[in-house]
């Protein structure tokens, strides 16, 4: 008879069952959003609710421990919008690399960071966060954007591209629990980014950015087929860059 999967969340563990999980690895998993508009169809938390979500699905399988996400980060061209939440960049990167010494601090050597939110401070914030514990603190880290590194899937799968708000989020939410998805694209909140014209605030909180996004509701099926597939491409790019760190002599 198989063992039930271990608990990989930190927070629900007590400090002694903590101590013995940790003796069986040196990875954590800290994933990051921020609390933004996601058009009239998806909850404002979907930048932290889809990393959460592929931590969980993953953890068992990297033999990892969940830290307690980061739900706060750095939102600029919708801070116009009912509920969105925004912190510093600065405060944002002190935060990432206080959560990273502290991971470090209780021995794990390894952290992969589930991103969920793509605005320039947001990234820029967690790498100079990230560059400053390896520098620091010896912490190897990666950070994971996840509907970068399945652009190519998003194309593939839908026949055109996805983007803030759209189709690929809405997929990955839908996966996550299709009640959370209500109404649908509306047209009037679909704002296509062009270079040269820089709005603020944005005019729309589902963000296109070129003529092949699709403005449509995945069916459960497909989200669930797609959200699988994304775990597969992230999950096979997280173990390249673990062998890959394995394999390397790195400075003392």
């Amino acid at each position: 008879m198989s063992e039930e999967p271990r608990e990989r969340r930190m927070w629900l563990l007590n400090w002694k069952e903590f101590r013995g999980a940790i003796e069986d690895t040196d990875l954590a998993i800290l994933s990051i959003g921020v609390n933004e508009a996601h058009g009239p169809h998806l909850p404002l938390g979907a930048d932290f609710i889809i990393p959460e979500w592929i931590a969980e699905q993953l953890a068992e399988d990297l033999n990892a421990l969940i830290a307690p996400p980061i739900r706060y980060g750095v939102v600029t061209g919708l801070s116009g919008y009912w509920g969105s939440l925004s912190i510093s960049e600065g405060t944002l990167e002190s935060l990432v690399y206080d959560a990273l010494k502290g991971l470090s601090d209780n021995g794990f050597e390894k952290v992969i960071i589930l991103n969920g939110h793509g605005g320039s401070g947001q990234v820029n914030a967690i790498e100079n966060a990230m560059k400053k514990a390896w520098r620091e603190l010896g912490i190897r880290s990666a950070a994971i954007s996840w509907w970068v590194l399945s652009s190519e899937l998003t194309t593939q799968f839908f026949g055109g591209s996805g983007g803030h708000a759209g189709v690929d989020e809405t997929a990955m939410i839908m996966a996550v629990d299709r009640a959370l998805v209500r109404g649908h694209m509306e047209d009037g909140e679909i704002y296509k980014v062009r270079k040269g014209s820089s709005p603020t605030p944005l005019p729309g909180s589902i963000l296109a950015y070129d003529d092949r996004f699709i403005s449509k509701i995945p069916s459960p099926e497909q989200a669930k087929e797609f959200a699988n597939r994304v775990l597969q491409i992230i999950g096979e790019e997280i173990e390249k860059i673990l062998d890959g760190w394995e394999n390397q002599e790195f400075l003392p």
